[in-house]
């Protein structure tokens, strides 16, 4: 499966489905144009206090956007993780 940055999804409904403007969207969750385009391109995360504040002004779930977040930062960091994997040894317990 495709990893998806949340921002992206973000970016979908609200620019596009609800026709705003970054501007705007940060205008209304109290925060920097800077910081709102920066999360709708991908290039930033969505924190817990975006996601609670998303969801006081739109809708929709903090925890679900905050699940989303998790899910593509696990998935980045799996993809890293095996092109470049640390060497590791598996622990062996013996009795």
């Amino acid at each position: 499966m495709k990893r998806t940055h949340p921002g992206l999804i973000l970016r979908m409904e609200l620019v596009e489905g609800r026709e705003l403007t970054i501007s705007k969207i940060a205008e209304l969750l109290d925060t920097t144009r800077s910081n709102m385009s920066n999360i709708l391109n991908g290039r930033a995360a969505v924190s817990p206090n975006m996601a609670l504040r998303i969801e006081a002004v739109f809708g929709g779930s903090a925890e679900h956007l905050m699940r989303l977040q998790t899910a593509y930062d696990f998935q980045k960091a799996k993809e890293e993780f095996l092109h470049n994997p640390p060497s590791l040894k598996k622990f062996k317990y013996v009795q």
